[in-house]
């Protein structure tokens, strides 16, 4: 059996953490091979050595920092499974909080980046980890909807509390961008915690549940006949 020397784990550990920060500051286009084996101080046969090729490089980085991200802030933000709904829900929204407003957390740069200009790279990559998280926020979605809830009531639901969070993320990028010498345009900074976030994105996600849960238990109304009464 082939060992793996530590030197080596060491090199292709310094090849992924270059090659994530230049991902996201850079994009996949921009971040050179090069410029990466040097920041990594490797050459650029350990870089082939290890992955192949850019491409595959920029796969196993995304890879490497969502994993770093997702074991710093575990998804269930450490709420146990046997726990209310509501409260669930609101360990989901807390480390989806902290992951994005985590600076260390390029996955989501490193998304960013290929959404503005797409490779189609890491489709698979993203799908792969991403939809276990989704389908874990679909099922609070529904147990908190209840069982008369339509597919598209849920999927509504769980998008809704996505673009609340992920709101966050662009302005929480827009602030860290912006050059201390010049105002940054758009709305002022929001000077509040992921807790207090937490708990606001939670409030205004179960008043919008509450009132489709009441809508789906509504009595539907009878159309009328048409015929006259005597």
């Amino acid at each position: 059996m082939a060992i793996v020397r530590s030197d080596g784990l060491e090199t292709r550990r310094k090849l992924l953490d270059a090659a994530a920060a230049l991902f996201a500051e850079k994009g996949f286009h921009d971040a050179k091979l090069a410029e990466i084996c040097r920041k990594a101080s490797a050459n650029m046969a350990a870089a082939n050595y290890h992955f192949g090729s850019k491409e595959e490089l920029y796969r196993e980085a995304w890879r490497y920092t969502f994993e770093r991200s997702i074991a710093a802030y575990p998804p269930d933000g450490g709420v146990p499974p046997d726990a209310p709904a509501k409260d669930r829900l609101r360990g989901q929204i807390m480390a989806l909080l902290h992951r994005i407003m985590d600076p260390a957390s390029l996955d989501f740069d490193i998304g960013h980046r290929e959404m503005a200009n797409p490779t189609g790279l890491l489709s698979e990559v993203m799908h792969r980890a991403i939809e276990p998280l989704r389908q874990a926020l679909l099922a609070v979605v529904q147990e908190l909807l209840g069982k008369n809830a339509s597919k598209q009531q849920m999927r509504l639901c769980e998008m809704s509390i996505h673009a609340q969070c992920f709101a966050i993320l662009m302005h929480e990028r827009h602030r860290r961008n912006a050059r201390a010498e010049h105002k940054p345009h758009g709305p002022p900074p929001l000077e509040i915690g992921p807790a207090a976030l937490a708990d606001h994105i939670l409030r205004f996600s179960l008043a919008g549940i509450r009132e489709l849960r009441g809508q789906s238990r509504a009595p539907a109304r009878r159309k009328p006949t048409g015929k006259a009464t005597s």
